[in-house]
């Protein structure tokens, strides 16, 4: 398993304690701790985490919202640790967030395995990202040969499919994309 970096929100303790816990199988990770709310969310407007753990009570809250907050602005995956008489009345109100609640005192297999399930959800909320990243590349693409379409049908008086055969024929006989071909195309028609 891999992590590179944890946001560990509690008490200088409970820091230590997690700390070492992670660090047993995530020896690389970069840990970074806060012992309030409000000190984690200032970290979380500057830095990005993979994972970020809340051992609630804070001194300044519950836990709970800040859990609902990091879990809705980021795409770190959350832990909340919390007492196990509060256990019934908080879970059902983070699953929805996607917050994974944890009882304490902490078991640690049970950690163990909650650490698995968020590098497990981390491997695949990747995955999603960059299947994300490559459809947007695509649709980038196809608004840039639309685009010089409608410049060569205004311009030079071609019909859509001529317009789109042309690019085609271009970017196939000098062996490059379609997107660099309408790139070239609208600056040609943007210079004029």
């Amino acid at each position: 398993m891999q992590l590179d970096s944890c946001l560990i929100v509690s008490s200088a303790k409970g820091q230590h304690s997690l700390a070492q816990l992670l660090s047993q199988h995530f020896a690389a990770a970069k840990l970074t701790a806060a012992a309030s709310g409000n000190e984690a969310r200032r970290i979380l407007l500057n830095q990005d985490f993979e994972l970020i753990i809340i051992n609630a009570p804070l001194p300044d809250e519950t836990g709970q919202d800040l859990a609902m907050t990091a879990a809705h602005q980021s795409s770190a995956s959350v832990l909340l640790l919390i007492r196990g008489d509060a256990m019934n009345t908080v879970q059902p109100n983070l699953s929805d967030f996607g917050v994974i609640v944890l009882e304490k005192p902490l078991n640690r297999l049970t950690f163990e395995q909650a650490l698995s399930l968020v590098q497990v959800t981390n491997q695949r909320l990747d995955t999603l990202r960059a299947e994300n990243r490559r459809l947007e590349r695509k649709l980038e693409e196809l608004r840039l040969v639309s685009r010089a379409k409608c410049l060569m049908i205004e311009r030079q008086g071609l019909s859509e499919a001529e317009a789109h055969a042309c690019i085609e024929r271009m970017a196939m006989d000098r062996r490059d994309t379609k997107r660099s071909i309408a790139e070239e195309i609208i600056r040609q028609y943007q210079e004029t």
